[in-house]
């Protein structure tokens, strides 16, 4: 559910994933994990996607970010 939700955003922001990875200085396969367990991100990581125009409450929805 989550994964489908980001890919959603990534579309909208005609993100490609390496371009993710570049955004949050990890891996393709951290940042594979991170969407497996979105609990994962660290705060800097949640800053940074929304900095780059991330729409998150609607990914995480019950979290006030």
């Amino acid at each position: 559910m989550f994964e489908q939700k980001f890919n959603i955003e990534m579309k909208r922001l005609k993100l490609k994933r390496y371009e993710v990875c570049t955004l949050l200085n990890c891996t393709r396969p951290t940042l594979k994990t991170r969407l497996k367990d979105h609990m994962t991100f660290t705060i800097s990581e949640v800053i940074i996607l929304q900095n780059n125009g991330f729409l998150l409450s609607g990914i995480w929805g019950d979290l006030n970010l």
